[in-house]
């Protein structure tokens, strides 16, 4: 979307769907059951302070500059994931959830995409997929709620947002039931490789 639309409005309409998604998510394929509620205190008090400063930026500065930083972090990331091998942290000091989600949480108040700091956090302490998927979809459902009256506030959540996001609803509804029904059938290698070639992709149209 950020090839065609400003990224405000998109960060913006993200924020609209992410809720609404992450109750659907939560609330099928029997997710809520694997989540690690041990862990979630730590993501989730860093990323409260995190998207308070992220919203911040989104709102004050100029969306050209917003999208190239955007671009250079999708072109980071998909590196990382082809890349960078992962480590499993033996005994994960608690620092590192509170940093990880505090990174989200600036991540996911610029962009709407707060996801990748929790999870490499979360890649590196479990091995279980559903326990990773169900835990991120958690951490995520409470954020983004708390991102989304963030944007309201601060005033981003418009009218035009609001049409736009009604406009796009089916889609995204189709396509999230079908993500999640892949994701449980999919090679995760083949996944995240296919994954980083269109992130790497993207961000690099972004940024030229």
């Amino acid at each position: 979307m950020l090839l065609f639309l400003d990224i405000k409005i998109v960060a913006s309409i993200a924020a609209v769907f992410a809720v609404p998604s992450g109750i659907m998510l939560i609330f099928t394929f029997q997710t809520r059951k694997w989540i690690r509620k041990d862990i979630l205190p730590m993501l989730i008090s860093g990323a409260i302070i995190g998207t308070i400063i992220g919203t911040y930026i989104i709102a004050s500065y100029k969306s050209d500059i917003l999208k190239k930083a955007f671009g250079i972090f999708l072109v980071l990331y998909a590196l990382k994931m082809l890349f960078w091998n992962k480590n499993k942290l033996k005994d994960p000091n608690k620092y590192y959830g509170i940093l990880a989600g505090f990174l989200g949480g600036t991540l996911g108040g610029m962009f709407s995409t707060g996801g990748p700091p929790v999870v490499i956090y979360l890649n590196s302490i479990t091995n279980d997929k559903k326990i990773f998927r169900s835990t991120i979809l958690f951490y995520l459902l409470v954020v983004n709620t708390w991102q989304l009256i963030t944007y309201i506030y601060s005033g981003l959540i418009t009218t035009n947002v609001l049409i736009l996001s009604l406009y796009l609803a089916p889609a995204f509804i189709i396509g999230s039931l079908l993500g999640s029904l892949i994701h449980i059938k999919i090679n995760d290698s083949l996944f995240n490789k296919v994954i980083a070639l269109v992130l790497l992709i993207t961000g690099i149209k972004i940024i030229i």
